[in-house]
């Protein structure tokens, strides 16, 4: 079986702290703010509260974010173990893609996997999955957490997943992700002031990613 060229286990980078305090319920998914080739981002009405962690963002990438897609994700909702807001299981974000993904988070911070080692997974989406949630189970010593409201960037390196142990409450998490290609799935939010004609793709159900099968989130 085909093996992932990238070697996975790599830690965010922490960005430092953005202190924001969202409170309006809220769930934008992938949601266009700049196109490849425009210069500046274009955030409807009610993500303009989340300029700064764009901002941030855009300054990290500097170098890729005129020729790249911007997408910003944004979610403010009652979490629990049994909803904790995003999709549970080890993962990388821009599995098998460039891709890089700014995360923040007011409450229940992502818990990372980095045990000092870099290994490689099977590239078959399905089976990468097996492979990472594997591994990080039975390596538990080495999870770690960043404070919140901190701004962390990921690369397809970095594993983490969604805290399922917490406590109901409200919580916010945002991500930008810059990539050169269209994040095109049926269900993603629509930037009615960009109006990108873009065909739709139906989702798949066993991976969640943003640009189809080729790749995307693991």
């Amino acid at each position: 079986m085909q093996r992932t060229d990238a070697i996975y286990g790599a830690p965010p980078i922490d960005l430092g702290l953005v202190d924001l305090s969202p409170v309006e319920m809220m769930f934008w998914l992938y949601c266009p703010i700049k196109l490849a080739g425009h210069v500046a981002p274009v955030l409807p009405a009610n993500l303009e509260q989340f300029y700064p962690l764009v901002s941030a963002a855009m300054s990290d990438c500097s170098d890729r974010a005129f020729e790249s897609y911007i997408y910003l994700t944004a979610k403010t909702l009652w979490a629990t173990a049994e909803n904790p807001g995003n999709r549970p299981g080890w993962h990388s974000d821009g599995f098998l893609t460039d891709d890089l993904n700014y995360i923040w988070c007011d409450a229940n911070p992502t818990i990372f996997f980095d045990d000092g080692q870099r290994h490689a997974f099977s590239a078959d989406h399905s089976s990468s999955l097996s492979e990472m949630d594997e591994l990080c189970v039975r390596r538990s010593a080495h999870y770690r957490t960043y404070p919140v409201k901190h701004l962390l960037r990921l690369d397809q390196t970095v594993l983490h997943k969604v805290d399922t142990s917490i406590k109901p409450g409200v919580r916010t998490f945002v991500k930008v992700s810059v990539s050169r290609h269209r994040y095109a799935l049926r269900g993603n939010s629509i930037n009615h002031s960009l109006a990108p004609d873009w065909i739709y793709q139906e989702r798949q159900a066993e991976r969640n990613c943003p640009i189809g099968k080729s790749g995307g989130e693991a």
